[in-house]
């Protein structure tokens, strides 16, 4: 083995690759592999730096790829990485909170919360489809929510001043 594969991200990525192909015809696995080591070969300069490695392993793209070539199966996908639902289920669950704040505020306060945990998860997952929704959906769960202590401060307010009044008594007539 030559000292091109010898590189560390090199070598990871030849042993990914091969445990992605374990599955595959032996011959096809045998040719897969060599193919790559090959191409790692006459890509990689003598003396390959990691950000060369990385270069020329992001040209080959990822072992799933090549995998499901020689294999011919799907290329696995990430299951864990949120979809542009996700945005939608928080613009749905804010514009909801927001029209049920005034008639039911029970329903409308947690629809809100919902829509705002669910805008800043799709966020912070660093998902690009659907940000602009979930953007929308953070403003108005974060407005509904406001809206809402706002209204339950002026009801609070309003209660302590209403004046209590002792009852009337009234003397005996004489």
């Amino acid at each position: 083995m030559t000292a091109k594969l010898q590189h560390p991200l090199a070598q990871a990525y030849l042993d990914d690759l091969e445990r992605a192909l374990s599955g595959a015809d032996p011959r096809e696995r045998a040719d897969t592999l060599a193919s790559v080591r090959e191409h790692l070969t006459e890509a990689l300069p003598g003396n390959a730096s990691s950000e060369d490695v990385r270069r020329v392993l992001a040209e080959l793209g990822p072992v799933d790829a090549i995998a499901s070539i020689a294999t011919g199966a799907a290329p696995a996908t990430s299951p864990s990485r949120p979809t542009r639902g996700l945005a939608v289920v928080a613009t749905a669950a804010a514009i909801a909170g927001a029209l049920l704040l005034l008639p039911v505020p029970v329903v409308g306060v947690p629809l809100a919360l919902i829509g705002l945990v669910a805008a800043i998860v799709h966020l912070r997952t660093g998902e690009r489809s659907g940000r602009p929704l979930a953007r929308a959906a953070l403003v108005v769960a974060v407005l509904t929510l406001l809206a809402a202590a706002v209204l339950a401060l002026t009801l609070l307010a309003a209660y302590e001043s209403v004046p209590t009044q002792d009852p009337v008594q009234t003397a005996p007539a004489r």
